[in-house]
């Protein structure tokens, strides 16, 4: 999910592959996470390789970015402060993978799993690097559910890149409604576009054309949702 080699999704895969040529080629990074970091507890990407590929805007991702500046660390703090303040009693949580997520459940007191998918309810973690089994499971036992997203560093995702635990199935159990994306605005300002890619176009096409993110203490912005 963090290469720049990857198309948007795989009807434009097709595409591509139809109608690319010589003159639209670039080279574009083949990147995954620093292995060694991670069991640090720092999120980092390590770059593997250069690879040629067609240079279509809004047709193929960009590579990830991770943004670790001071202000963006204050933002994110912001965002947990606000979002510990408006969360609901008897209700469960489910928090996908980040930066931003993560300072969420480290202001509840919780700690996160830095890439997996979280779940937590009044303030204690309820599963820990949920897989989707474990997902449905609290999705068919619980009454009140929100999902918190955060999406991709420069590449918009908020599903299917790096959340492919919280599928289309949990999605549709939870609501499309009930979902909560949250991002800092040096972040937004690098995302021209959200994307939505849970593997049924039908499900992604119910997020509409633009979606609310909380951005920091009580503010928020309006973002695009391609719907290519």
């Amino acid at each position: 999910m963090y290469s720049a080699v990857f198309a948007i999704d795989p009807a434009i895969a097709a595409e591509l592959v139809l109608k690319s040529d010589t003159k639209n080629l670039r080279d574009s990074e083949i990147l995954d996470v620093d292995e060694v970091a991670y069991r640090s507890g720092i999120l980092k990407t390590r770059i593997f390789g250069i690879a040629r590929t067609p240079a279509l805007a809004g047709k193929v991702q960009v590579a990830k970015q991770v943004y670790e500046e001071p202000d963006e660390e204050r933002a994110k703090q912001e965002i947990a402060r606000f979002m510990q303040e408006v969360m609901l009693p008897d209700t469960l949580y489910i928090l996908g993978a980040g930066t931003t997520t993560e300072a969420i459940a480290h202001r509840l007191g919780v700690l996160k799993t830095l890439l997996g998918v979280d779940a937590i309810k009044d303030g204690v973690l309820v599963a820990a690097d949920a897989d989707e089994r474990t997902l449905l499971d609290l999705a068919g036992r619980e009454k009140e559910i929100r999902i918190i997203l955060s999406p991709i560093g420069a590449q918009g995702f908020i599903l299917g890149r790096g959340s492919q635990q919280i599928s289309d199935r949990v999605v549709r159990r939870v609501g499309v409604k009930k979902i909560i994306v949250v991002a800092t605005p040096h972040k937004l300002r690098e995302t021209p576009v959200l994307y939505a890619d849970s593997g049924d176009p039908v499900l992604d096409k119910e997020f509409g054309d633009s979606i609310q993110v909380i951005s920091g203490y009580r503010m928020a912005q309006r973002k695009k949702i391609n719907q290519s």
